[in-house]
């Protein structure tokens, strides 16, 4: 596989052993995950002498470890024809394959006159360009110097020879919109990066463009970008043809470019890989974070029997299951009572947790029926659909019914990056941009719920980056001052992995010194999400398996007991 959209994102790259650091870190995360070459994103510059200097560092890559690195290089189109005179010294002596560009740091639009020379000397050069390619909604911000997939199809219609790749086309935004977009204008490539792995948008890509005109990248989410395509609903070929597609959007001017035998063993070898991948996981899965019903936003086939069906094509033997339509119901017990109706049948792989809204009428009333009568086994918590704040007092008289009745709670921000919501829906909490976790605002009510209620058993999703937090200020002992604060929770308090910010495996590193793998829960969100996406963070944690064992399946089980 080449990975066409990663970023180096080093601090220190003066000396050849700082370089070394990066190099050999990716070197075991590529060796792992069965990516044969990266093409790096350096910094860019706003003079020429710094652009020049950027692009150098990126052509040191490349040429100190030609085996796992192509490089792209970058300038400002706002220096003019000295912007063109670096972007051509870079390809022709350094060995760069082509031009980046991204509005931040160099706010010039792709459809913008100033951008035009530099797509002329690419053509002229027979380089591929790749942009940073973005389809916010129109409730959005939007920044006029960032590239919508308007402004693509106006460059490469002008340019019909220029190869021009629109990246992510799964970040946030409107996929669906971008693909439909560039059907029909054949030198737009896809690259199908981005921070999210939803199911059937890269499948929508290949139907619609063909697999010829789609190329591998992760944008630096390399764990969850790589099982994106392994994952992908298409054939082993298929998915093979994405992986090195890149290669043939290469001058034959670069110097480390594969022969074409090289290019044949290792499309083989990773074909090979992507059969072996098709057979269903052995061990024990169970995701702790998975739903059916109806989803109003986009197509998502989230039947109980469609979940099943899912789940023994990837290994999962059981799930832990909400109704959808309880988020957008005003009385969200009813889908409760319709959930258990619709899981009759699945009762020993779909495990029913009732969806319980604190602030509406008549909740313990709902909640006891929930429990005792529906024989649910537990309870999800969606603040931000059902607009209330996680300090209101309702909410931690749930936390303290649920632990009288001995059943856990699970509390959730979203279930979609907020970049791709519906235009006229704004979730409580994302008001200011907010995409797919609990903000900072959560996070503080969640700490102070938790030391609230410290008997409850307690999932928790979409914690991105503040796991540690919540975890060290709810869980651990501390001294403070003079004094000693013990008062730690006494129920569990289990994090969702895949909810986690955890791309690279000395991330998994962090989370397992710091957390802990009896702290950690799987949970790829199916239907939602591609399975291999964020199973790779599991699969990955450098644990040995019985410590695997307790994330998959072992953690969660344990609070249903």
């Amino acid at each position: 596989m080449i990975d066409c959209h990663l970023h180096v994102w080093t601090e220190d790259e003066s000396t050849p052993e700082k370089r070394a650091e990066r190099a050999e870190q990716l070197r075991g995360e590529m060796d792992r995950q069965g990516v044969d070459r990266i093409a790096l994103i350096g910094e860019v510059g706003n003079t020429i002498e710094e652009c020049r200097r950027y692009n150098e560092i990126v052509a040191k890559y490349v040429e100190e470890y030609p085996d796992l690195f192509y490089g792209w290089a970058r300038v400002d189109p706002r220096l003019g024809d000295a912007a063109v005179e670096e972007f051509r010294r870079a390809v022709e002596e350094d060995g760069l394959v082509g031009l980046k560009h991204h509005f931040n740091g160099t706010p010039v639009n792709i459809s913008d006159e100033e951008f035009f020379p530099l797509a002329e000397a690419a053509v002229d050069m027979d380089v591929p360009i790749i942009s940073h390619v973005m389809q916010r909604l129109p409730a959005d911000y939007r920044d006029p110097s960032e590239a919508f997939t308007e402004d693509v199809v106006e460059l490469a219609e002008r340019y019909p020879d220029l190869k021009l790749i629109s990246a992510h086309i799964v970040a946030g935004g409107d996929p669906e919109y971008r693909i439909k977009n560039v059907e029909d204008v054949d030198n737009v490539i896809l690259d199908i990066s981005g921070s999210n792995c939803e199911t059937g948008n890269v499948e929508m890509a290949a139907e619609r463009l063909g697999t010829d005109r789609l190329v591998f990248g992760t944008d630096t989410w390399f764990q969850p970008g790589v099982g994106k395509l392994e994952g992908l609903d298409l054939s082993p070929a298929e998915k093979t043809d994405i992986a090195y597609n890149f290669e043939n959007l290469l001058s034959d001017d670069v110097p480390n470019r594969y022969s074409a035998d090289e290019l044949a063993e290792r499309k083989a070898e990773t074909r090979a890989r992507f059969e072996a991948l098709e057979r269903p996981r052995e061990e024990t899965i169970v995701d702790a974070n998975a739903y059916v019903g109806n989803w109003p936003f986009r197509s998502l086939d989230a039947s109980p029997e469609a979940l099943v069906d899912r789940m023994d094509e990837k290994g999962v033997d059981e799930a832990i299951v909400s109704a959808i339509d309880a988020l957008f119901y005003r009385n969200c017990h009813r889908a409760n009572r319709e959930l258990v109706a619709d899981l009759e049948g699945y009762e020993d792989r779909l495990i029913p947790f009732a969806t319980i809204d604190p602030t509406y009428a008549a909740w313990r009333k709902d909640l006891r029926e929930a429990v005792e009568e529906l024989g649910m086994r537990g309870v999800r918590l969606f603040p931000c659909y059902h607009d209330y704040d996680l300090d209101q007092s309702a909410v931690a008289e749930l936390l303290h019914e649920c632990a009288d009745l001995d059943v856990p709670v699970m509390i959730v921000a979203v279930l979609q990056d907020q970049r791709q919501r519906h235009p006229r829906m704004q979730l409580r909490g994302f008001e200011d941009g907010g995409t797919r976790s609990f903000t900072e605002e959560h996070v503080d009510q969640l700490v102070e719920l938790l030391e609230e209620c410290p008997d409850t058993d307690v999932i928790v999703g979409n914690l991105w980056n503040n796991a540690e937090r919540v975890y060290e200020e709810t869980c651990v002992s501390k001294p403070s001052g003079v004094r000693l604060d013990n008062q730690v929770r006494s129920g569990r308090t289990l994090f969702v992995l895949d909810d986690l910010f955890y791309y690279f495996g000395y991330q998994g590193e962090e989370l397992v010194e710091t957390i802990g793998t009896e702290h950690l829960v799987t949970g790829p969100r199916l239907p939602f999400h591609i399975f291999e996406a964020y199973y790779n963070y599991t699969d990955n944690l450098p644990v040995d398996e019985a410590e695997k064992d307790r994330v998959r399946s072992e953690n969660v089980l344990s609070l249903l007991e």
